[in-house]
């Protein structure tokens, strides 16, 4: 046991996890959310069962909390989230974590929470993603990851694409996070915001239509894992990309 009070086996699904302290959070942040006016459109499209919710990255988990709170609020669901595995080497942090729902990014955990029909939100795009530079804001950089995909292949679970508009427009970072890192060796991407104040943004959700992927093939079937990613990332994609041109006044 850690000075902190975290014991490894609590970063597994359900060990650390405290429905109270949960409940508590999400209340919170969703109230914090509605004086932000916070939008969450579509929910009435994720399924009843097990589902991956499937999102883009934005600095930090600010944003992606507001959407959970407001998901927890309108369905009474948890939202688990698989976790970067660095969360767990952080003190205090990782207790927090496993406490309201996050869990160590593993396709263990994934298989547990969706084989008890939870509602599992994943992040593809990762730090990566996270800390682009502003010039790549919106931009869905998930590279060789397929494990999320091959978790709901394996579980028959419907993977459900949630757009996060304006997380990306909070902090305008600059620079490589990974080169600066490096360069201060200390083996972690530094981010360097432009302005170290965040702005003030409206965060908007939107829930697309969950791709069924029951007849899909084997989770073992690389042609077909590769199939289903670019079917759910061009559905996130296309999300955003009406969103930011409705908000450009593109579209009526």
């Amino acid at each position: 046991m850690a000075l902190d009070g975290f014991d490894l086996a609590h970063k597994d699904a359900f060990a650390g996890f405290s429905p109270r302290s949960c409940e508590r959070l999400s209340n919170l942040v969703d109230r914090l959310g509605d004086r932000l006016h916070v939008e969450l459109h579509g929910v009435e499209r994720i399924p009843k069962g097990r589902a991956v919710l499937v999102a883009n990255h934005a600095f930090g988990i600010w944003d992606l909390a507001f959407g959970a709170a407001r998901i927890h609020h309108l369905t009474g669901r948890t939202v688990w989230s698989l976790g970067e595995h660095l969360w767990w080497k952080i003190p205090v942090v990782r207790r927090v974590a496993s406490a309201v729902g996050i869990v160590d990014g593993t396709p263990e955990n994934a298989d547990a929470l969706l084989q008890r029909e939870e509602l599992l939100l994943v992040l593809p795009g990762g730090l990566r993603e996270a800390m682009k530079p502003h010039e790549l804001r919106y931009r869905l950089l998930w590279g060789h990851r397929y494990g999320f995909v091959r978790a709901a292949m394996r579980n028959r679970a419907p993977l459900v694409p949630l757009a996060c508009i304006g997380g990306d427009d909070i902090f305008e970072l600059v620079g490589n996070p990974y080169a600066r890192g490096k360069r201060l060796h200390l083996g972690i991407p530094i981010p360097w915001p432009h302005h170290f104040l965040p702005r003030r943004v409206k965060l908007r959700f939107i829930v697309g239509d969950p791709i069924d992927i029951s007849s899909r093939g084997s989770a073992d079937d690389l042609d077909s894992v590769k199939s289903v990613r670019r079917e759910i990332e061009g559905a996130l994609h296309e999300l955003i990309e009406i969103e930011l041109a409705r908000q450009a006044g593109f579209f009526a």
